[in-house]
């Protein structure tokens, strides 16, 4: 599992730098403002990429018992697609990182990408 670096958007610009998705999985330490890039670069093949919640049950006074799932994205043969942001008490870990799985990592490219706040 790797842990990726969150890159900053800023108003003049940003050149993402893309990483080979991992086979056991990737995570990132979550603010609650990042959003997941994954870019497959694959000619036929679609892959599923999953956020893992962490937090899947609660109870609400006013709705009750309220469940929360993993985010699933389908990411087609040579598309791209942004995930995200992560509402850090659903998704955040014990170490405030956000969990991702990938159903094949052939040709999976990713970042991670935040707004600057200023």
């Amino acid at each position: 599992m790797a842990t990726l670096t969150p890159q900053k958007i800023i108003d003049a610009g940003t050149t993402e730098t893309l990483v080979s998705a991992t086979s056991t999985g990737d995570e990132f330490v979550n603010s609650g403002v990042e959003l997941i890039h994954i870019q497959n670069g694959h000619a036929s093949n679609s892959y599923n990429v999953t956020v893992k919640a962490q937090v899947t049950n609660i109870h609400h006074p006013q709705f009750g018992s309220v469940t929360k799932s993993n985010t699933v994205k389908a990411v087609g043969a040579g598309q791209d697609a942004y995930i995200g942001p992560f509402k850090q008490s659903a998704f955040n870990d014990p170490n405030n990182k956000v969990q991702i799985t990938y159903s094949g990592v052939t040709t999976l490219k990713v970042a991670v990408l935040y707004l600057d706040q200023q």
